[in-house]
């Protein structure tokens, strides 16, 4: 029986821990007297509104899209909601506008939210949705804070709050080097996420002083594999480190080609990354890997948070449309509806949340902080290297 591989989206699936008190947040000084808003009236808008404050926001979700597309928009409208409720119920209106996935359709739902006085718009979700978007945003000066993980789509007031994985991937490697690990090899799969990780790999690798040997390339089937592990053992032989970036069951199937083509792997650092909470960590093989994700214990007090109050487990992904609600409300409070600019988003010191410390920099992509973790016996996983708790001003 064939293996199964799961393609790679090298997004973090991981899940976080924090006090209640210390997950609420942000980088923005809170006035302890903050002034009245002025009095705007807002023409009606259409779509499903939660709270009552002064500043409309618009929401862009794919409410209505097929397949997973609205699971993921009802779980990023409940965060959405949770993070209103405890931050700005009174700061601030949401206005959720239903793009179901479709490019168009979030066109004309970022059109109508201008026209309805947003003074920013979050989401859409899928970056075909965030370029259409950007069309009528851009030009109306008008932010736009996003979810799609391709950074080809952020910049020029669009930016991304995502787990994008040139991160995930320079966060790993570049630690990996630190500690020593300067030659590397790479097995990756085919498909633009296989291209992300390789560039960044070689980015990083150049940018810290070290090696990519080689790197081979699979399909999602076991002679694809096999032949790859085979074209690269030799030279695997010869690194310190092995990259496997992919998740589900690739970590374990090319552990396995790898030491069937006579690579011994108890030699070699295995280097992987947030991708890998999808796979069986308990593999023997895998002991002692190495990959950056989200600091975890964060994260699961965002799940259980969700769970009590939604009855369901949230996928991790949501957990950012918390943040970036509550994010919104610190900087109306803060500054009214004035407030969404591109210095005041890209405001250095960043902001903390249930996704870690994020900031926007100036092309609309975040940094953000991710520990690295250790896989041990059982598939226990051990912070090695903790994630940030600031980034400081620079």
């Amino acid at each position: 029986m064939g293996l199964e591989f799961r393609a790679a989206r090298l997004a973090v699936a991981a899940a976080l821990l924090l006090s209640a008190c210390e997950t609420v947040p942000f980088g923005l000084p809170q006035p302890s007297q903050p002034d009245p808003p002025p009095a705007i009236t807002l023409p009606p808008a259409k779509g499903e509104i939660i709270g009552t404050g002064p500043v409309r926001i618009a929401v862009l979700l794919p409410m209505t899209a097929p397949g997973n597309g609205s699971r993921i928009a009802t779980e990023f409208r409940n965060a959405a909601k949770m993070a209103a409720e405890e931050f700005g119920q009174q700061t601030i209106e949401l206005v959720v506008k239903d793009t179901a996935g479709k490019p168009e359709q979030a066109l004309a739902t970022a059109s109508e939210a201008g026209a309805e006085g947003s003074s920013a718009v979050l989401g859409p979700l899928f970056a075909a949705e965030v370029t259409q978007a950007a069309t009528v945003l851009r030009p109306a000066n008008k932010i736009d804070i996003a979810f799609s993980s391709d950074g080809n789509v952020a910049g020029g007031g669009t930016y991304l709050n995502s787990f994008l994985p040139e991160g995930i991937v320079d966060r790993g490697v570049s630690f990996a080097i630190m500690r020593g690990y300067r030659s590397f090899v790479a097995l990756l799969p085919n498909g633009p996420a296989g291209d992300v990780a390789e560039n960044q790999l070689k980015r990083t690798l150049a940018a810290n002083g070290g090696t990519l040997i080689q790197s081979a390339r699979y399909d999602y089937d076991d002679s694809s594999l096999q032949v790859a592990a085979s074209s690269i053992a030799q030279a695997a032989g010869q690194a310190q480190a092995i990259f496997i970036p992919d998740g589900g069951s690739s970590p374990n199937a090319v552990a396995a080609a790898l030491r069937s083509s006579g690579v011994d792997l108890a030699s070699k650092k295995l280097i992987g990354t947030g991708q890998w909470t999808t796979s069986n960590l308990t593999d023997p093989a895998l002991v002692g890997a190495w990959f950056a994700d989200a600091d975890q214990t964060r994260l699961a007090t965002y799940k259980t948070r969700y769970r009590e109050k939604f009855g369901a487990d949230p996928s991790i992904n949501s957990a950012l449309a918390y943040d970036t609600v509550a994010m919104v409300a610190g900087i109306v409070k803060r500054y009214g509806a004035a407030g969404f600019t591109r210095p005041v988003i890209e405001e250095p010191a960043g902001y903390s949340g249930y996704t870690g410390v994020f900031r926007f920099l100036s092309n609309g992509t975040p940094e953000r902080g991710y520990a690295v973790y250790e896989v041990g016996a059982g598939g226990a996983m051990t912070i090695v290297s903790p994630a940030p708790t600031s980034f400081g001003r620079s």
